[in-house]
């Protein structure tokens, strides 16, 4: 049927893409919320993760950078009451 060496090879590529589907890098700035099959698991922080691949989803992908808005002047007119 099989060849050893073929075997071998086949086991090796599905080891590398379970590894591979298994492992979450957030980067800096950002939190990730996960999903257990559809429901919320856990909230990763920045760095490595380690999930259960084809179990656990990211859901949505958080951006925790601080956004600075151009608020344009305005004028102001009060009245001052002199005691």
């Amino acid at each position: 049927m099989f060849e050893l060496g073929t075997l071998a090879i086949i086991v090796l590529f599905a080891a590398i893409v379970l590894i591979a589907q298994g492992i979450k890098i957030v980067p800096q700035q950002h939190a990730w919320i996960l999903e257990r099959l559809g429901k919320y698991h856990a909230t990763l922080s920045p760095g490595l993760n380690i999930v259960l691949p084809f179990v656990d989803r990211v859901a949505y992908k958080h951006v925790l950078k601080e956004i600075p808005l151009d608020v344009p002047s305005q004028i102001c007119i009060t009245k001052v009451i002199a005691g």
